[in-house]
Formats: C-alpha cells, sequence, structure tokens
C-alpha cells in the first residue's frame, strides 16, 4: 500500500510519469500498469493524462492531501521508532541551497557522523522555494536557509548573522570616486562593514554597469529587486545566475557587480579584483537559520543534529547597526 501511495505522490511532484519512473527506479510502463490498476480498483481517476504535465483530477486532489498526510504520519511514525534504538540506526533527511550545503551543512554532517555514525543523512539541494515546500510536505526534516521563515509554519534556530554587500570589480573607474567607502576583503573579513561609522554608498551610482543577479526565487534576487524598486531604478544590463559563490567569481573576473554576503567574502579565498560596499536596505542584515515544520514530530536525531548545529555555530550578535532610513540619504560619509 505505502509503496503504490509514493508512486502516485511521486508522479504528482514531478507532473510525468516517465521522470517519476526514473526516480523511482521502475519502468514507466510498469508504473503507468500500477497507476491504473489502483485507479480501476478505487473507481476513479486520479491524473488527467491529456495535460503536460500531468494534472490531477477532482478526485485525485483528495486523494493527493490523504497520501500526504498518511506519508507523513508513516514518516513520524518511523522517527518515533528510531528514538528506541539510540540513534543507532535511522534517517535525517536535510536540505539547503547548494553554498550554505558547502560552507555550514558539510562540516555539521562530518561532525554529526562521527557522533551517530549509524544514522544515514540524505542531503537535498534546490533553491528556496522548492525546499521550503518540501519542508511543508515533510518531504525533508530540516534545511538550512536566509529565509525569514513564517513561525506559524516553521520552528527555525538562528545560527548565524550575515550581511549582504554589494561587490563591484576593482577595474571600474568608478571605484575612484569612491575610495572613502569601499573595503576589500580583508577589510570584510575583520569587521570593518560593522563599524559604525561605516555607512552604506548610494547604489544609484551602478545603474549604469552590469549586475549579476540570482535567478527569480533566490532570496538574493529577492533583495535586489526590492532594492532597485526603493530606489526607483533598474539596472542597464542584468546576466542571471543560478549560485552565489559563481557571481562573486564572474566579479573577480570583472564580468559584472553582484550582491553577496560577507558569508561568502569569509568563507572564499582572499582573491584580488573585488571592492565591497554597503547597501541600505531594510533586509541588509539577515539571519541563516536551521528550521523543521512547526507541530510535527521532532525525532531524536533532528533534535541532536539542532543541538550540535548551535554549538558548532553559536550565534554571535552583531553590533546593533540598522543600514536603513526613513528617507534615502542624499550623501553618506565613509568607512573610518
Amino acid at each position: 500500500m505505502f509503496q503504490t501511495l509514493k508512486y502516485v505522490y511521486e508522479i504528482y511532484k514531478e507532473g510525468s510519469f516517465s521522470r517519476a519512473a526514473k526516480n523511482l527506479y521502475i519502468s514507466q510502463p510498469s508504473l503507468s500498469a500500477t497507476i491504473k490498476k489502483l485507479e480501476q480498483d478505487i473507481g476513479v481517476t486520479i491524473f488527467d493524462r491529456s495535460t503536460t504535465p500531468v494534472q490531477l483530477t477532482d478526485a485525485g486532489k483528495v486523494y493527493i492531501e490523504t497520501t500526504r498526510q498518511i506519508l507523513e504520519l508513516q514518516s513520524n511514525l518511523e522517527l518515533y521508532l528510531q528514538d528506541y534504538t539510540e540513534l543507532k540506526t535511522g534517517t535525517l533527511k536535510i536540505a539547503a541551497a547548494q553554498f550554505f550545503s558547502s560552507y555550514l551543512l558539510a562540516p555539521l554532517i562530518s561532525s554529526f557522523n562521527q557522533l551517530y555514525p549509524g544514522i544515514q543523512i540524505q542531503v537535498n539541494e534546490s533553491s528556496t522555494p522548492d525546499l521550503l515546500q518540501k519542508l511543508v510536505n515533510s518531504e525533508i526534516d530540516l534545511v538550512i536557509d536566509s529565509s525569514e521563515f513564517d513561525d506559524k509554519l516553521f520552528t527555525s534556530y538562528p545560527l548565524i548573522e550575515e550581511h549582504i554587500l554589494l561587490a563591484v570589480p576593482s577595474g571600474y573607474k568608478i571605484n575612484e570616486q569612491l575610495s572613502e567607502y569601499r573595503m576589500t576583503a580583508r577589510d570584510v573579513r575583520e569587521g570593518k562593514h560593522r563599524k559604525p561609522g561605516c555607512l552604506p554608498v548610494d547604489p544609484r551610482i551602478f545603474q549604469d554597469f552590469t549586475f549579476l543577479l540570482l535567478n527569480r526565487g533566490h532570496n538574493m534576487n529577492t533583495f535586489a529587486t526590492g532594492l532597485f524598486d526603493r530606489y526607483r531604478f533598474t539596472p542597464q544590463r542584468i546576466m542571471y545566475l543560478d549560485q552565489l559563490i559563481t557571481s562573486y567569481h564572474m566579479v573577480q573576473q570583472q564580468i559584472g557587480m553582484a550582491f553577496v554576503s560577507d558569508t561568502v567574502i569569509k568563507r572564499t579565498s582572499l582573491e584580488p579584483g573585488v571592492y565591497l560596499y554597503l547597501v541600505d536596505a531594510p533586509n541588509a542584515s539577515r539571519y541563516v537559520s536551521l528550521a523543521h515544520k512547526k507541530n510535527r514530530y521532532v525525532s531524536k536525531g533532528m533534535r541532536e543534529f539542532i543541538a550540535l548545529s548551535q554549538k558548532q555555530f553559536p550565534l554571535q550578535k552583531e553590533s546593533e547597526i540598522e543600514f536603513y532610513y526613513d528617507e534615502i540619504p542624499a550623501r553618506v560619509e565613509g568607512c573610518e
């Protein structure tokens, strides 16, 4: 029964019998036959196969919602039973965007594996909207992300505070006019951007240059478009990318400018080629948090991973600097 439910749910997620079959490691004809028999047994059609991607029928929508609840109960039961093994066996499903997966999740998993080698960890890398939807659907247990988690849906545990900066190719002549404001990667690592005397530059100065933005759905894209709206300008040229670290490396190669977090600066080599600037935005300071779905069963494995995360990344409160003004400043002073 549970296997058939998982088959149905995978087709629903993928919107395709062929992709679902590939994910399930079975042939498409076998999957199609299984679903057809199920529909005959229950007397209703679950999927409308005349559309691409395949869509749920009205009865299918009810079936999928019930299936989701059943699979979540099954998952919670498995986690509950795993607790009786004292973490000698079990599975923990954790997700993050690629950057956080590489620089935050990897060391956590390494430490967790040393403590609990019997727990199998499954890692999922995807965009923020996809990760949050999977968290809501209980397809994953924990997620690391810089989202503002809705406390009605999620329980979150802040790990680190980070600040968003504008990275500009050092070869751009405009940097010469902004010597008071520009910072090097070393300056950022030393915390110069957090000092009270270091105020943001007006981003409209850069509107005629190429901006390297992350694709829609990424938090950094939301930040960038919000900043453009706030200052009422649109960059003349925009190149869209999928990874934050890629955009930073492209800035180093003098291709364009990009919004990056100081976490990126701290986690990459001190290569030349980039100047960094503060920008004025209400959300230029944000938290990277570990989160799980609210009101779900939190297994012992999850609790231990959360505790390890908070121990390994004890949140250091930064100075309470608000890079935000009710009015856009006509002129700002530099970093001292």
